[in-house]
């Protein structure tokens, strides 16, 4: 299959779209429920190995954007698939059903954005110690913090 039947079946999913951009990365943009489905077909179609799962935060717009990032051994091409998510109440379905590696991927990206990922199967803290929440959200705020001078 290649880049364009890929990119129109990902168009097909209710409420996605699709691109590819100058670099040749697809780059899909779902809601959070299709995620897992987009994931199995972009499996299926070559993109056997999750790179890894992270997280933008969007205050201004209250949103948390999810990011996957896939690449095919076989084309050798990139895909990323991304979800907005409530930042108040940001969830997301785990996909480590569909690949193993993204146990790890979610468990930080909660740990860091405080996404939970509904089904992980072992919820966890990997780094942080408890008390500290969501580090690498724009507003986060500790008392141990010292901010940086002004540049």
């Amino acid at each position: 299959m290649n880049t364009s039947e890929i990119l129109g079946d990902m168009n097909r999913v209710p409420g996605a779209s699709g691109s590819v951009g100058p670099d040749s990365v697809l780059d899909v943009l779902a809601p959070a429920k299709e995620v897992p489905g987009i994931l199995a077909a972009l499996k299926k179609s070559g993109f056997g190995h999750l790179s890894f799962v992270t997280a933008k935060d969007l205050p201004s717009e209250n949103l948390i954007e999810l990011v996957y990032r896939l690449f095919s051994y076989v084309s050798r091409t990139d895909a990323s698939v991304r979800t907005r998510l409530d930042r108040a109440n940001p969830s997301a379905p785990s996909v480590s059903g569909i690949f193993r590696t993204a146990e790890w991927h979610e468990r930080e990206t909660a740990e860091m954005f405080g996404v939970e990922f509904s089904g992980h199967p072992c919820p966890g803290k990997l780094l942080l110690p408890d008390g500290v929440e969501a580090p690498l959200r724009k507003d986060f705020k500790h008392e141990e913090m010292t901010p940086l001078p002004a540049v």
